[in-house]
């Protein structure tokens, strides 16, 4: 991913962009890169007048759900990109869909991008752009209270619950074993109901997502989480588009501004109240 050195002439304060570290970003051991020099005064506003359609995720809390009271898409991923259409100035639409259906479709340019707690893979990187992350995560194992399973060695030959097309799904693929039985979901709340009553023996999920699963069933979950962190390398959440995406510049300096402003911090804690 192309670095970029954001100079945002706001009195005169100068940040920088994707070489320094946020704080959703741990630092950055990598070697330095030649960077390109963006004035993000000049970026705000520049995608005026432009309607994009976003894919995102109806049941993936906190981050892109649908809230049945309110009767729409709502979350953290819904809110930062509200305020990024904000600063660069286009309008857009969600469109709740799967990730499969996701990466599909940003490829066919049926949508201009998506935001769903999409972790940047190495496999994804590979067909697509991303922005830098926006929110730093890890993977964990969820298996029942009365399964006696503490460590991830334990779940050889157990039957696992995945979401299709998700890392967790492709961190099953790559790493369990060939005697682990892997069921396919269409959403995790399926996964949930599943493993609750004990269909399936374990699942794998972004740890954000299990945190506010587990807290909002804290009373009567049959649940327990396991402590080990895995591939925490690939899990990072970026806002994904068509490989080469002319705008993506764009948007890496509207996050960046957003971090600055303290705009990030205040959704942060508005959504995610779960421990990091």
């Amino acid at each position: 991913m192309k670095k970029i050195l954001a100079s945002i002439m706001m009195g005169s304060l100068i940040f920088c962009l994707s070489a320094c570290n946020m704080p959703w970003q741990k630092k950055d051991t990598q070697k330095e890169v030649k960077r390109e020099v963006i004035q993000a005064d000049k970026v705000q506003g520049t995608m005026k007048d432009m309607t994009l359609k976003v894919g995102v995720s109806n049941d993936m809390a906190p981050f892109s759900y649908y809230d049945k009271e309110q009767k729409k898409i709502v979350g953290f991923d819904i809110d930062l990109l509200d305020k990024i259409s904000d600063y660069l100035g286009f309008e857009y639409k969600l469109y709740p869909l799967s990730m499969k259906q996701i990466e599909q479709k940003i490829k066919n340019k049926e949508i201009n991008l998506a935001i769903a707690g999409i972790s940047i893979t190495d496999e994804r990187q590979r067909e697509f752009s991303f922005t830098d992350t926006y929110y730093e995560t890890y993977l964990q194992i969820v298996v029942r209270k009365d399964s006696q399973i503490t460590d991830r060695k334990e779940i050889t030959e157990k039957k696992v619950g995945v979401v299709e097309g998700t890392s967790s799904a492709q961190y099953a693929e790559d790493y369990l074993s060939e005697d682990n039985k892997i069921t396919y979901y269409k959403n995790i709340t399926k996964v949930w109901n599943d493993l609750e009553k004990g269909t399936i023996d374990a699942t794998i999920y972004d740890t954000t997502g299990i945190q506010n699963y587990m807290q909002e069933h804290a009373d009567n979950t049959n649940l327990s989480v396991l402590n080990e962190q895995l591939n925490s390398e690939e899990s990072n959440y970026g806002i994904m588009f068509v490989k080469g995406y002319k705008y993506l510049d764009q948007f890496n300096v509207a996050l960046q501004v957003l971090n600055n402003d303290g705009t990030y911090q205040k959704l942060k804690e508005q959504w995610i109240k779960t421990k990091e």
